[in-house]
């Protein structure tokens, strides 16, 4: 039964995403339906081949009821979220691995690998991903016909790590005075990294990308806008060998800056936290809210419009009083940049960035070069923001 909420349609709760419930075709990528163009980066080929190969797998579940998800996309701030899961909260950490190149193609007697990814809520609302496809090269080398490369060499697979960040990183739901909106040239686009830090723990690091920071009251405007987001994530063997789910996370606003308001979430907080159907998949994706021509970006609307009630310093976020809400929801094309020794992405022109590079001690200038523009896109990948 599907249920009007908001600028949404909400899946009831472990009803099956019907003609959804199949990554079958490129189509459904979402953000990788322009695959011609992220071949191009020579990162997302891995995750082509592993999409292909998900069209066997069984029915992910729909996006349910419960807490901390979506349910208004204007400046009404009552977004609650929408829940569905198999389990109540996070295991214990679990994983690790070695580095190596591909897994057996045929061993007698042992089923060949079906991959099966999609991302869901937790019964507590937590974000989360099941994955057969381990994250770790051991583990993946032992599974007959599964996609395990690691040309980043930091011993985790690199189609794993290519699924974390297209499933996990946020859709940005834009201000209706977001000056990007009537800018024909403007460009967005998401860079993200991957990385293991113990035993079953990892962050994800996502550079938001835009062309141009618009500035506040005619100020401040300056080519390129490197802004993001990170999460702390946790090994969830129970939905699978590569299943994660969120334990923090983070959103950066005017990061390094005197008015820094980047913010952790981590225990009862993460309940703070939007979700809302992807529109290709209808599964669960995180919603963050940039503000208006900054791009600060925040966990919820209440949080960006109390920063501050002085005009110039004042965020505004959402689309308010707009015909289609969904006009202003972005979930551009992405792509994993690997590791500073082992890069899978430096040039970011395929991405409409020409000119910038992800691993260059540069400013980001958004394609449009010059210089003082935004903070190199290597240092949003590499600091953890996490303690």
């Amino acid at each position: 039964m599907i249920e009007k909420v908001g600028m949404t349609e909400k899946v009831g709760m472990n009803e099956k995403l019907g003609m959804t419930e199949r990554l079958g075709t490129l189509e459904k990528l979402g953000t990788l339906e322009k695959l011609g163009t992220l071949e191009k980066l020579g990162t997302l080929g891995t995750l082509g081949a592993l999409v292909l190969l998900s069209a066997c797998g069984t029915s992910p579940p729909a996006v349910g009821g419960g807490t901390g998800s979506d349910s208004s996309s204007g400046s009404d701030s009552s977004d609650t979220a929408d829940t569905a899961g198999t389990a109540d909260t996070a295991p214990d950490p679990d994983g690790g691995g070695t580095t190596g190149s591909t897994a057996p193609s045929d061993t007698t007697d042992v089923e060949p690998f079906e991959l099966e990814i999609y991302t869901l809520l937790t019964n507590d609302g937590r974000l989360a991903l099941h994955s057969t496809l381990p994250s770790s090269m051991d583990a993946c080398l032992a599974l007959p016909g599964a996609p395990c490369e690691d040309l980043d060499a930091d011993e985790l697979v690199d189609a794993w790590e290519d699924a974390v960040i297209e499933r996990l990183r946020p859709l940005r739901r834009l201000d209706e005075a977001e000056s990007a909106m009537d800018d024909a040239t403007a460009v967005f686009a998401d860079v993200g990294r991957v990385i293991g830090v113990g035993e079953g723990v990892f962050r994800m690091m996502t550079m938001l990308g835009y062309s141009r920071d618009y500035g506040s009251c005619g100020f401040t405007a300056h080519s390129g806008d490197s802004e993001r987001v990170a999460l702390d994530l946790w090994a969830w063997p129970q939905e699978g060998v590569g299943g994660v789910v969120m334990q923090r996370a983070y959103t950066a606003a005017h990061e390094g800056t005197v008015s820094d308001h980047g913010r952790i979430f981590e225990g009862s907080e993460l309940d703070m936290l939007v979700f809302t159907p992807d529109p290709a998949t209808s599964q669960p994706r995180w919603v963050v809210f940039p503000s208006a021509d900054k791009h600060a970006t925040y966990a919820t609307l209440e949080i960006c419009e109390g920063i501050s009630p002085l005009p110039c310093f004042d965020e505004d976020c959402g689309p308010d009083g707009v015909a289609d809400p969904a006009a202003f929801d972005v979930l551009p094309p992405s792509a994993n940049a690997g590791e500073l020794d082992a890069p899978r992405l430096t040039d970011l022109g395929p991405l409409g960035f020409p000119g910038d590079d992800a691993w260059a001690d540069q400013d980001f200038c958004g394609g449009l070069g010059g210089t003082q523009c935004s903070s190199s896109v290597r240092s949003k990948l590499l600091d953890d923001p996490f303690p």
